[in-house]
């Protein structure tokens, strides 16, 4: 068996291929990132009194008489954006 395949030709079938892997590998590398930093950083960067605390407040959240339905809503997602999937 001949290899009748040049360099040149292996070289524009890799570069072919990257080109079209290249979005769907950048796309899953950057929902990894964003998935495992939330809770990386919400790891790192927080005493455990502080977790615990947020942790509490997500679960007993409730809409105060004095707070509009916006504040309400960007506090929930703050929570459960540290929560992450323990938000359930």
């Amino acid at each position: 068996m001949v290899n009748t395949r040049t360099d040149a030709d292996l070289s524009a079938a890799v570069q072919n291929a990257l080109q079209t892997l290249l979005p769907q590998i950048h796309k899953e590398i950057r929902e990894e990132f964003r998935t495992n930093f939330k809770k990386l950083f919400f790891l790192q960067f927080f005493p455990r009194a502080e977790q615990e605390r947020l942790k509490r407040e997500y679960h007993s959240i409730r809409q105060t008489s004095t707070e509009t339905s916006t504040k309400f809503m960007q506090r929930f997602l703050r929570l459960a954006g540290f929560l992450g999937a323990a938000a359930g």
